[in-house]
C-alpha cells in the first residue's frame, strides 16, 4: 500500500480571488493588469484577497493576452556607483508595484558601443520600453536606433534634445545656484570643478549652472579651474587623481571645489589631505547626489540632494501608465544639504 502523502494545495485562481473579494474575475483581472478603471476601495479589497490566497500571476498568459511582455529594459554601466544603485532600486520597486520585470544590459562606458549592446542584447528581449539614464540617454545613435525600431523610451536627466522624448529629471540648476550662493556667502572666491566626461551631458549641465551662478554673483567663471574624470575607472580614485593633478598645476590653490558627484568629492577630499591641506579651513568641498557615504566621511560632505530612486520610479510609472507618454516631462525638486566640508 502506498503511503498517503499530504494533500497538494492547488494554486489560487482569479475566480478564487474574485469570490473572496466579492467581485467578478474580470474586475480582478483589471487590478492584476494595473487598469486604472477600478475604484480605490475595490482595488484594496482585491489586493487583500490576492495576499490572502497567495495568487500568482501567470506571466506568460498575461503577456499573451495583453500583447505585451511586461519587461522594461535598462543599461547598467560596468562600474560601482551609488547613483546607479539607487536608480535600479527605484526601478525595481516600481516594477514590483506595476507588475513589470526589469531587464538589465551591462555595458562598459569606456569601450562598449551602447548601440551595439542594444542590438545584440536588449533588442532581442522584446521589452515594452526602455528607461535610459545618463550618459546613454543622450546617445544620439542609440535614440535613432530606438526610434527606427519603434521602441518607446523614457529618459532620466537628459542634457540634450530635451523635447525629443518624455523625460524625468531633477531641478539641478536651482540647487547648484544655492550651493554657489552658500560658498560665496562663506567668503570663498577661488573655485575649481572636478567635472564628469565632456560627453556626459548631465554633468555638463551642473558645470554650466555653477559657472552661470558664479557670474551672476560677480565672480569670474573663466577663472574656475577645471579637471575632468572618465567613467571607465574607480570614480572616487579618479576624483583623487584629478584633484592632485589640479592642485599641483594651479598657481594659486582654490578655496572651494565642486565635484560632479559625491564619490568624486570623496576622492577630492583624499587628494586634498594627501597634499597636507585641511577641509574646510583651506579648501571647502561639495558634491552632488546626497549619497549615504556623504554622511560617513569626516567632516560630513556638503552636497546636493536629488531623489534618484524616485526618478527611476517615475520613469517606470510612465511606462506602466497607458497615458504616461502623453503626460509631458516630470521635474522633481532638489535641495542643498550643508554639512561640515563647507
Amino acid at each position: 500500500m502506498n503511503p498517503i502523502g499530504p494533500a497538494v494545495k492547488k494554486p489560487a485562481t482569479l475566480d478564487d480571488v474574485a469570490a473572496i473579494a466579492g467581485v467578478s474575475a474580470k474586475t480582478v483581472s483589471r487590478v492584476v493588469n494595473r487598469n486604472a478603471n477600478v475604484s480605490a476601495a475595490t482595488r484594496e479589497r482585491i489586493e487583500a484577497a490576492i495576499r490572502e490566497t497567495g495568487y500568482r500571476v501567470n506571466q506568460a498568459a498575461r503577456s499573451l493576452a495583453a500583447s505585451r511582455s511586461f519587461l522594461i529594459g535598462a543599461f547598467m554601466p560596468h562600474l560601482s556607483s551609488f547613483y546607479f544603485a539607487e536608480i535600479f532600486r527605484g526601478a525595481a520597486k516600481a516594477c514590483r508595484q506595476y507588475g513589470y520585470h526589469l531587464v538589465l544590459e551591462e555595458f562598459d562606458h569606456g569601450s562598449d558601443s551602447v548601440v551595439d549592446r542594444y542590438e545584440q542584447g536588449l533588442r532581442g528581449a522584446h521589452c515594452d520600453a526602455l528607461i535610459l539614464t545618463p550618459p546613454v540617454c543622450d546617445d544620439e545613435k542609440l535614440l535613432d536606433a530606438l526610434d527606427r525600431d519603434g521602441l518607446p523610451y523614457v529618459r532620466i536627466a537628459p542634457g540634450k534634445q530635451l523635447g525629443r522624448s518624455v523625460a524625468v529629471g531633477a531641478d539641478e540648476r536651482r540647487a547648484v545656484e544655492q550651493l554657489v550662493r552658500h560658498l560665496w556667502d562663506a567668503g570663498r572666491r577661488r573655485f575649481a570643478i572636478i567635472a564628469g566626461p565632456a560627453d556626459h551631458a548631465a554633468a555638463m549641465v551642473r558645470e554650466r549652472a555653477f559657472c552661470d551662478a558664479l557670474g551672476a554673483l560677480g565672480g569670474d567663471p573663466a577663472g574656475v579651474a577645471l579637471a575632468r574624470i572618465e567613467l571607465n575607472e574607480s570614480i572616487a580614485e579618479a576624483g583623487r587623481i584629478a584633484t592632485l593633478d589640479l592642485l599641483r598645476d594651479v598657481g594659486q590653490l582654490p578655496d572651494a571645489i565642486f565635484a560632479f558627484n559625491d564619490e568624486v568629492a570623496i576622492g577630492a577630499m583624499a587628494g586634498i589631505r594627501e597634499l597636507g591641506r585641511s577641509i574646510p579651513e583651506d579648501i571647502a568641498v561639495a558634491g552632488f547626489d546626497d549619497s549615504y557615504i556623504a554622511q560617513l566621511v569626516w567632516p560630513p560632505l556638503t552636497t546636493i540632494h536629488q531623489p534618484i530612486a524616485d526618478l527611476a520610479f517615475q520613469a517606470v510609472r510612465l511606462v506602466a501608465d497607458p497615458e504616461g507618454f502623453s503626460t509631458g516631462n516630470i521635474l522633481l525638486p532638489t535641495s542643498l544639504v550643508v554639512r561640515g566640508t563647507t
